[in-house]
């Protein structure tokens, strides 16, 4: 019965409320302002070879999934003024006149370069003590926004306003402990 973790005192399973995000857009850091994110997921895709009768499948390209992340937003700092902001720091302009409709140019630089850091920080306890610490980490890289949600007003609610955010990225790294992935 040894292996039988759940009888074991020092088992401690992750739990979903226990992290901490690295976020950096536009040199601001908006770690306190995390609600909710995505762990990064992947997919293999399957290629199908056909041999007289039979069907053979063969491992294709891995594709990191996009996440989503939830942020309050608070007064200040302005989570929406710094996710309106990062437009700009990627190469988008307002189309105000016919040199700035037709300048913008978004390049793969630019955008990883507006979202400085994206590092999940999954936090567990010390045994015996109610000390924290980080267990391990997910590190993406050359990730962009690809979709921004500013939430929305109701005069029927008193809940807090909350962006949505989808981030892309070209892949992700696992760290055990607070050894953060180089290239981020």
């Amino acid at each position: 019965m040894a292996d039988n973790f759940w009888l074991n005192p020092s088992f401690e399973p992750k739990r979903q409320f226990r992290f901490l995000i690295e976020l950096s857009i536009g040199g601001q850091n908006l770690q306190f302002l995390a609600k909710q994110v995505d762990r990064p997921s992947y997919t293999i895709s399957s290629n199908p070879h056909q041999f007289f009768n039979h069907t053979f499948h063969y491992p294709g390209r891995l594709t990191w999934n996009s996440i989503s992340m939830t942020l309050v937003d608070p007064v200040s700092p302005n989570a929406s003024k710094i996710l309106y902001q990062y437009l700009d720091s990627i190469g988008i302009a307002k189309p105000t006149n016919q040199a700035t409709a037709t300048a913008t140019t978004i390049t793969k630089s630019s955008a990883t370069n507006g979202l400085r850091r994206l590092v999940i920080k999954e936090m567990g306890t010390v045994p015996g003590t109610a000390e924290t610490k980080v267990e391990g980490n997910w590190t993406f890289l050359n990730a962009f926004l690809t979709d921004v949600n500013f939430g929305s007003h109701s005069y029927d609610s008193e809940d807090m306003v909350e962006v949505t955010m989808t981030v892309q990225y070209d892949w992700a790294e696992y760290r055990l402990g607070d050894d953060i992935a180089s290239g981020s």
